[in-house]
């Protein structure tokens, strides 16, 4: 009996024995646990925002219009031309062309028309006296075989105008344009020239007698068989 107390004292002591090392085991285990540690915040980086340039678009190129040209009247239409010679009316607009023969009208009813436009105008055989026709425009203007007795003239432009075989005597047409005027057989006499510019007008046959030239420009003159203000006939 005593040898069996014994012998579980033994086993009592072995077995505390045996289970000390792994309770200590057991204690380091838990004094090795790492204690949670609060999360240190970490500042938010925040990263630029680098604007990016816009996109260009290239310019959508539109094919051009096509013009449609404005018609123009033939010079050969007679619709509105009224006294403007044909072969130069293209060189007018038609709103051109109506006041033109607007200022016709005038002329013929009322025999004046001062600074009126009338270029181009053709006017053959015309007769008219005592007009008063002073500053207008007779560029280019067909006025043969016409009679404008005692007219004013002065300061009128009759560039380049046909006045062949037309009268004109004691007429004013003092400062006039009468460059390359056609002259040809014109009668002239007693008309008043002073300061006119007649270069290369061609004045032959043309009667200038008792004409006052007094200042005027005859350089370049056709002057063949013209009848000079003394009465004396050019060769």
């Amino acid at each position: 009996m005593k040898k069996f107390t014994i012998l579980s004292i033994a086993l009592l002591i072995l077995a505390a024995t045996l289970e000390y090392p792994q309770a200590g085991q057991s204690q380091r285990a838990i004094g090795q646990t790492a204690t949670p540690q609060p999360e240190t915040p970490q500042p938010q980086i925040i990263q630029p925002q680098i604007p990016q340039p816009p996109t260009l678009q290239p310019p959508t190129t539109q094919p051009p219009t096509p013009q449609t040209p404005t018609p123009q009247p033939k010079a050969e239409d007679p619709k509105n031309l009224g006294y403007v010679s044909p072969e130069l009316a293209e060189n007018f607009s038609q709103q051109q062309i109506d006041q033109i023969n607007a200022n016709v009208e005038t002329l013929l009813l009322t025999q004046s028309c001062a600074r009126c436009d009338l270029r181009a105008v053709k006017l053959v055989n015309l007769r008219l006296k005592n007009a008063i026709v002073t500053g207008a425009d007779f560029s280019d203007a067909n006025l043969s075989g016409s009679r404008f007795e005692i007219s004013d003239f002065v300061n009128t432009n009759l560039a380049r105008a046909d006045l062949s075989g037309a009268e004109l005597i004691g007429a004013r047409i003092s400062n006039t344009n009468l460059r390359k005027a056609n002259l040809t057989g014109t009668n002239l006499d007693g008309a008043d020239l002073r300061f006119s510019d007649l270069r290369d007008a061609n004045l032959s046959n043309a009667n200038l007698r008792n004409a006052n030239l007094d200042g005027a420009s005859i350089d370049r003159a056709s002057m063949g068989g013209t009848t000079m203000p003394d009465g004396r006939k050019n060769q």
